[in-house]
């Protein structure tokens, strides 16, 4: 496995920070270790250092042929600096994840060519469930790795202190990504002192944020990084949720998902804009007169004179909105019954 340039790790990691919706702002050279940038999205407002190198063969003892290592090149310490949060990690071309370690654990390094070792199997289940856990057995102790997916990696970085200090508990999340209440109370209880029941604790926090973080990358792969309305992507289409994260019935499922660019996401949820069942698209004709009243109706025809008949729904059946799920957004938003059956006769 030939190794990337760290311009290219770079180049990399920066396109998929945006791709999770993230606004990035690049604040050095890329060429060379660590990648300084400034990241905003959601509850993220961090400046980085980002220390990668290419995740290629090898490790120690016999499980070498299933093990896989960085080699920390050109770097003999990572400073550790007040208000910069410093990531230590590798990308993974086979396995198509990033792999990260603890950095306050590695902030020197011996002469020569020191590596750090995951597992391929904890690389090839991090893809497939968008992350993994490992522990690693090392002359310090015990460490966590974590395997991340791509689409995941703005939840690494929300989460990524708290990942470290669950400690080997850690290893369970991914088993709780689809449980429910009881099970989650029954981990936590199933402890065996107040320590470790405050990690477990933890771990569970840890994995409501990856359930929260999974609906986007979901909801905008089955419409293809595209708005249903409009047909644009160019990174700028949200995954809006059609029965609201607050109500008891929602689901982080692509069926309660529409990908929408920013305007029409706004139109949507403040009732303007709404999607009727089977797809059709409708203003809500009484928001539309208390615009006038208002005299806030500027830009009102253009915004109409865009929106097609009907929605784009994703190829898959499964992530399909259903025609039930539809009326209760738009009843959650404001909309009557009567303001329903009116769109739909028009």
């Amino acid at each position: 496995m030939p190794g990337l340039r760290f311009c290219q790790l770079a180049e990399r990691f920066v396109s998929d920070l945006e791709r999770c919706g993230a606004n990035v702002l690049i604040l050095g050279d890329t060429d060379t270790r660590p990648l300084r940038c400034r990241v905003t999205m959601g509850a993220i407002s961090a400046e980085l250092a980002v220390y990668l190198w290419t995740i290629t063969s090898g490790g120690k003892g016999r499980g070498r042929p299933t093990e896989r290592r960085i080699q920390i090149t050109g770097v003999d310490h990572i400073p550790l600096r007040s208000g910069v949060r410093a990531l230590l990690g590798g990308w993974s071309e086979e396995a198509g994840v990033y792999a990260f370690w603890d950095v306050r654990r590695h902030q020197g390094f011996t002469a020569g060519s020191p590596s750090l070792q995951m597992a391929l199997a904890t690389l090839e289940n991090g893809y497939h469930h968008g992350f993994a856990t490992e522990t690693r057995h090392v002359r310090e102790g015990e460490e966590i790795a974590i395997a991340v997916q791509p689409d995941y990696l703005s939840w690494y970085l929300e989460e990524w202190e708290r990942l470290y200090e669950c400690g080997e508990d850690i290893n369970r999340a991914p088993d709780l990504i689809e449980s429910n209440v009881e099970e989650e109370r029954e981990f936590v209880d199933s402890g065996e002192s107040d320590q470790q029941r405050s990690r477990r604790h933890k771990v569970v926090t840890v994995v409501h944020n990856f359930r929260d973080a999974r609906f986007r990358p979901t909801v905008l792969r089955a419409y293809n990084f595209r708005c249903c309305i409009t047909g644009m992507a160019l990174r700028l289409v949200d995954a809006a949720h059609i029965i609201p994260a607050s109500d008891p019935h929602s689901a982080d499922e692509p069926w309660n998902g529409l990908a929408l660019s920013a305007h029409f996401h706004r139109a949507y949820d403040n009732g303007l804009v709404g999607v009727l069942p089977g797809g059709r698209l409708a203003t809500n004709t009484r928001i539309e007169a208390k615009l006038r009243r208002d005299r806030l109706d500027a830009g009102l025809p253009d915004l109409k004179e865009t929106m097609p008949p009907n929605i784009r729904f994703p190829a898959s059946p499964d992530a399909r909105p259903r025609e039930s799920v539809l009326r209760r957004g738009l009843l959650l938003r404001g909309w009557t019954e009567d303001d329903i059956a009116l769109a739909m006769r028009a």
